[in-house]
């Protein structure tokens, strides 16, 4: 039975290995990047305040339509198409544009840009672009797809590698020797001690990446809390047809009106293919995210399909809190639950590095060649009387 035992952890041990040296520089890179982006929301208002928020001055004039706003970008940037436009619930934010190749900041009270980036040259952009896809494209996310699949089974088999023989080395797999003189014993520590205290976290991360990038995942997630994938099957493109007569503005007054509170909004214009204009309302929330999603159609000014917070399936509010579990933003755990996903993003990134330390030392041990076989000489006394008579046959035979 022992016997077997160890047969079955050398096998794990040595998928563990090789799963590892295979992707461990896509780990690194994804877990770097993720680090950096935990701290998204904090950057931008640190370092680009200028852009979410309008002048003092200006925070007591009521706003203009959206529609007059969405003309100003338009004129601007006529061969670029409006993806989508956000913004906060309070008096001082800008309305932020997103476009093809730009954000543009638009001041609501005089529908004026205030500032534009370029999304090749945003920080937290090319850091979630590297984090999802090494910017590389399809190619990268590929990659990633199937790097997160690794990273999870890299979970599971280190779990049971670190799992002592006997519960009495049980203490002594949780803690470090920062006092042994020993390099590799010390590199162990860290790769084995930190793994094991990250792990929970390592596996939710891993975990909500899949349910991202496999569809396979989402429908093991409906199988279990209930409800469908196809939660947004209902609503089917609206062929446009006189367009115009319901506007962005009366679609945010008409979902601010049956739906109040929200804390922030997103607005999708309608486009040549579909002439839903979607107002997407989040609300205050402590795990699970309260969002409702309206759809109404600028043909007719009728609120077409919603998906209400309100009557979530389990599915619909695994789904609605991926994001927050993913990236560490749980509000009711506040910017505490933020820095311990950046320490275990840390972590993350160091276990190939100590990974490949553990494996290098091993190779290199036993490349060593061994030590050279001293010849053991035995002092064997003879008689006065023996070593006379081979002296004389010695002498004989010269």
């Amino acid at each position: 039975m022992k016997k077997k035992k160890q047969t079955f952890k050398n096998i794990v041990r040595q998928i563990h290995l090789w799963l590892g040296l295979s992707s461990g520089l896509v780990v690194v890179i994804v877990a770097l990047t993720g680090a950096m982006y935990v701290f998204e929301e904090e950057g931008r208002q640190l370092f680009q305040h200028k852009y979410y928020h309008i002048p003092e001055s200006n925070i007591n004039i009521p706003r203009l339509p959206v529609d007059k706003m969405q003309e100003t970008v338009t004129a601007r940037y006529p061969k670029e198409k409006i993806t989508s436009i956000r913004f906060q619930e309070t008096k001082d934010a800008a309305f932020i544009f997103f476009m093809e190749k730009r954000y543009v900041s638009v001041d609501p009270t005089t529908a004026q840009i205030i500032g534009v980036r370029n999304k090749n040259a945003d920080f937290f952009t090319v850091i979630l672009k590297i984090h999802m896809e090494l910017y590389m494209g399809e190619v990268g996310k590929e990659i990633i797809r199937w790097n997160v699949l690794i990273f999870f089974l890299m979970c599971v088999s280190g779990l049971i590698l670190w799992f002592p023989k006997q519960l009495k080395f049980f203490k002594q797999a949780t803690r470090i020797n920062f006092k042994t003189k020993n390099y590799k014993r010390l590199n162990w520590d860290l790769h084995s001690v930190l793994g094991f205290y990250a792990l929970l976290f390592l596996t939710v991360i891993s975990l909500t990446g899949m349910f991202w990038v496999f569809d396979t995942a989402k429908e093991v997630a409906a199988g279990i809390f209930g409800g469908t994938t196809e939660y947004n099957a209902k609503r089917k493109p609206i062929k446009p047809e006189s367009m115009g007569h319901f506007t962005l503005q009366d679609a945010y007054n008409a979902a601010t009106q049956d739906f109040p509170g929200a804390k922030e909004t997103f607005i999708t214009p309608y486009n040549d293919k579909d002439a839903n204009i979607r107002i997407t309302m989040r609300y205050p929330y402590s795990i699970i995210r309260k969002q409702n999603t309206l759809y109404y159609s600028a043909n007719t000014g009728k609120l077409v399909f919603s998906e209400l917070y309100k009557n979530y399936t389990g599915y619909a509010a695994v789904a609605r809190t991926n994001f927050d579990f993913h990236t560490g933003r749980i509000r009711a755990l506040g910017i505490g639950s933020k820095i311990v996903y950046f320490l275990v993003a840390l972590i993350a990134a160091s276990l190939p590095i100590t990974g490949f330390l553990v494996w290098w030392g091993r190779k290199k041990k036993k490349k060593l060649p061994a030590p050279a076989k001293h010849r053991i000489v035995k002092t064997v006394k003879v008689s006065p009387m023996i070593e006379k008579e081979e002296a004389v046959k010695n002498f004989s035979a010269n």
